[in-house]
């Protein structure tokens, strides 16, 4: 679970998932940060992105809106509060998008794999 340092990422991080472990390479710079930090962000969020997790576990990353929309593009310019974009690593460095979903839409999921 890596989260923004920012107390509500952490927070949200600890109530879904009994854990964070927070890092500046998720959290919200927007107009805090010179360009290249930004920059570095946007970097720092697609390689998590790309990179494989543990075999039998998935990465969770608690971020910002200005950070996704930075990193993934425009498509995300309606991002909603607690909706998850779910990417798949391609093997070569890079990711595929998989499914956003809207908070509200995972009990359902969750019942139709049950």
């Amino acid at each position: 679970m890596i989260t923004s340092p920012y107390y509500r990422a952490i927070a949200t991080g600890k109530l879904a998932f009994g854990k964070a472990s927070p890092t500046v390479d998720v959290g919200e710079g927007g107009m805090i940060v010179t360009p290249l930090e930004s920059n570095r962000r946007v970097t720092a969020l697609r390689k998590l992105a790309a990179t494989p997790p543990a075999p039998g576990v998935n990465t969770i990353v608690v971020s910002h809106k200005p950070n996704i929309l930075d990193a993934f593009g425009k498509d995300w310019y309606d991002i909603h509060e607690a909706e998850s974009s779910i990417f798949k690593p391609d093997g070569n460095g890079g990711y595929k998008f998989v499914i956003r979903v809207q908070a509200d839409e995972w009990k359902r999921l969750a019942e139709t794999v049950n």
